[in-house]
């Protein structure tokens, strides 16, 4: 943050040469402009960080430079700060109303300044990791639905897969870093479907011991496919091992109990619910109540017992009710793909 880029704009030669000195010597980089019009070109030409821009200049003001920026592109992402004398209401309605990021008066002391600079860089930075974040959960549902567009039994599986598992993981109290890695975990499950053959996933007929040992891979694929990117690194485990069975007879590893990770253990509750709820080409949906059953009759087996239990809390408290009429599939959307071959 202190080698970030900020532009002061101000009239005043003396004020001017004081705000470069401060920012400068707290090891920011610092453009300076005398009036608005010099401003808007080095905001052209070098898009810094933040402006700090006095309002009252000749020409063009700061308001009018504040607006001038604003439609420019990438202005509307720059934190903007006035600074000056004016210290009226109206003058600092003016500007608020605006939707400028924060407003001093002058005289300001070294360390308002340098506070005031930091928080609102450190707020723009947050807001563009979420905005990425979000960006990049697009982008990864969208390969999601290349996922299924190979191997599609539901519409929304990974839309209901996600709510599943993150109203599970609230009722645990798992934190937000953790809810993150289990959404990623949710979206990117079965990435490594990708990798098998697409006669295999549409075959009508029961797969072949070579068929199904290609097809059972697949968690492997995926792992292998995300492990480099660093981001995605905590979904891994999820992506890896949500076919692993509590009492050891899952896959691809054998784990058993406790050596499964709590989030693949997690998913492969949710992951089986929707399986059993959700119509396939070769046999119709179970009800809701029937299925909740065999996830009840699986626990110690299939099943932590403990993921049991807190799925069994979110059903009593109607939550996966909820989940599924809000995100069931309309009889209109379902695709009946010839062949389309169950998760599990």
């Amino acid at each position: 943050m202190e080698k970030a880029s900020v532009l002061v704009v101000e009239d005043d030669h003396a004020m001017l040469v004081a705000l470069k000195d401060i920012l400068e010597t707290a090891g920011f980089q610092v453009r300076t402009a005398t009036h608005g019009e010099a401003a808007l070109e080095l905001f052209r030409k070098e898009r810094p960080e933040l402006i700090l821009s006095d309002i009252a200049m000749p020409g063009m003001d700061g308001i009018m430079l504040y607006e001038a920026v604003r439609d420019l592109p990438g202005g509307k992402e720059t934190p903007f700060v006035f600074l000056t004398a004016r210290g009226a209401r109206e003058d600092v309605f003016a500007g608020r109303s605006l939707g400028v990021d924060d407003y001093i008066t002058k005289p300001i002391s070294s360390h308002e300044l340098l506070t005031t600079v930091r928080a609102r860089l450190r707020r723009s930075n947050e807001l563009m990791v979420e905005q990425l974040k979000t960006a990049y959960k697009l982008s990864l549902l969208m390969l999601a639905g290349g996922i299924e567009a190979r191997d599609q039994y539901t519409h929304k599986h990974v839309m209901r897969l996600n709510a599943y598992s993150n109203a599970m993981a609230k009722e645990l109290g798992w934190p937000e870093p953790r809810l993150e890695a289990l959404e990623f975990g949710a979206i990117l499950h079965d990435i490594g479907k990708l990798d098998i053959r697409t006669s295999i996933l549409t075959k009508r007929e029961p797969l072949s011991a070579d068929e199904w040992k290609e097809m059972r891979r697949h968690t492997e694929y995926g792992a292998f496919m995300i492990k480099r990117i660093e981001y995605l690194a905590p979904a891994l485990p999820i992506v890896l091992y949500h076919h692993e069975a509590w009492d050891g007879s899952g896959y691809p590893e054998g784990l058993k109990g406790d050596e499964i990770p709590e989030e693949a253990r997690l998913l492969s509750v949710v992951d089986s619910f929707d399986a059993m709820t959700s119509d396939r080409p070769y046999r119709l949906a179970l009800g809701p109540s029937r299925a909740y059953e065999e996830i009840k009759s699986r626990a110690g087996t299939q099943f932590d017992p403990k993921m049991v239990e807190v799925f069994i809390r979110c059903w009593e408290q109607g939550r996966i009710r909820k989940i599924m009429d809000e995100l069931r599939d309309d009889v209109e959307e379902k695709v009946a793909l010839v062949g389309a071959r169950e998760l599990h």
